[in-house]
């Protein structure tokens, strides 16, 4: 049944539904970081891989909290505590915010995307080799570009 209305929904021309990238606050992005280089953690480990000394277990527990809101987390009863486990991958999260972008910029379309990040590993390709460069070679370069031989 589900793939008959898909085909309908192609035949009216139609958009398919997608799921929009989750809003995450910075310390959900981080939380979520060290779920998906861990298996499975409580809260209190996740306390213990997160950089901020600053934070609290109950800081901790209340992110936690809002990300298995989110659907993003599931979290299973262990002894007297929860262990948790990101449900929801990395390379899932960046394809809805990459459709998200291609929504917002060019209608779904996702050619100009592609283009512009060909354009920015270019940019960042060269300024990476550039780097590398030795002084005398980089400031001729420079030079070059600028107009100067």
């Amino acid at each position: 049944m589900k793939t008959i209305g898909l085909g309908l929904e192609q035949l009216l021309g139609q958009k398919q539904l997608k799921k929009p990238a989750p809003n995450l606050g910075e310390r959900e992005l981080e939380v979520m970081k060290i779920l998906w280089d861990q298996e499975v953690l409580s809260a209190r480990d996740v306390l213990t891989l997160c950089g901020e000394s600053s934070l609290s277990l109950s800081t901790v527990q209340s992110t936690l909290e809002r990300l298995h809101r989110k659907e993003l987390i599931s979290r299973q009863k262990q002894g007297r505590h929860y262990v948790y486990r990101a449900i929801v991958s990395r390379s899932t999260i960046i394809g809805q915010l990459l459709g998200d972008i291609a929504d917002q910029f060019s209608e779904g379309d996702i050619a100009p995307m592609i283009s512009g990040f060909v354009s920015y590993v270019d940019q960042e390709s060269a300024r990476q080799n550039k780097s590398l460069l030795p002084d005398p070679i980089l400031k001729s370069l420079q030079a070059a570009e600028d107009g100067h031989d």
